[in-house]
């Protein structure tokens, strides 16, 4: 077997290892919920390993809170005190006939002890310059740093995931966080806690035929995917390393 087989072998496996690894980032949004002690503020319309979608509701906008999806650190981290930033993804979605003015919408994240940089999504202009929200769905991004040592996050500390536009026809706007990632000092990424959402909402499974004599049976899933991967792809390695000596 040529070197350059073994190398592609090799690289294909690591590739696999780094698209099973990828749950590890999972966000756990299955807790998320209201904030202001008002569960009539905001609207959870559905939840992910990777997003969170809600929209404003008719009382919220009268009590002019405006939408705010909320969940805590400690929900989402085994030690939120080492976050130094994070990094988020923001997605409108605008139906055509939705009442929005067309200033544009705006928000952010009161995130554990300060705001986050906070986002402003600009509508469509024509050549006279008259704004629709014609595109249906925009896309930003948001972050927040801690730059000072009296700034950080403890497990009790709120993520708050704000509009602030409070635009008459929000209720009617969906939106999405996702792609929430923490990172530490050093930046890197800090694994989060797996999403505990998707056994409540998955359907009872159909009733599996035995397995025959002698099959091997598949594992239930767990956090300890990744080692099982890695230690794949060593078996790939030894191998193709294997072979190689056979060559010669």
């Amino acid at each position: 077997m040529k070197i350059s087989k073994i190398a592609s072998i090799v690289a294909a496996a690591a590739a696999a290892v780094s698209m099973m690894a990828v749950s590890v980032s999972a966000t756990n949004w299955a807790n998320v919920g209201y904030a202001d002690n008002n569960p009539d503020t905001v609207q959870i319309l559905s939840t992910d390993e990777n997003s969170v979608s809600f929209t404003a509701t008719e009382a919220g906008m009268a009590a002019a809170t405006g939408a705010k999806a909320r969940i805590t650190a400690g929900e989402l981290l085994d030690d939120p005190t080492l976050v130094k930033s994070a990094t988020w993804t923001i997605t409108y979605v605008v139906p055509a006939d939705a009442d929005v003015p067309a200033t544009g919408l705006g928000g952010g994240c009161y995130f554990g002890c300060k705001n986050s940089t906070g986002y402003w999504v600009n509508p469509d202009y024509d050549e006279d310059g008259n704004g629709s929200w014609t595109t249906g769905t925009y896309t930003v991004q948001d972050d927040a740093k801690f730059l000072l040592p009296t700034e950080g996050l403890t497990a009790d500390s709120e993520l708050v995931f704000m509009d602030w536009s409070q635009n008459a026809g929000l209720p009617s706007v969906t939106i999405t966080v996702s792609d929430l990632k923490f990172f530490d000092a050093d930046g890197n990424e800090i694994a989060q806690k797996p999403y505990a959402g998707a056994a409540a909402e998955e359907a009872p499974a159909a009733e599996e035929a035995p397995a025959a004599d002698g099959a091997a049976t598949t594992p239930a899933a767990t956090g300890n995917a990744a080692v099982a991967s890695i230690a794949a792809v060593m078996a790939v390695a030894g191998a193709a390393a294997v072979a190689t000596k056979k060559r010669k």
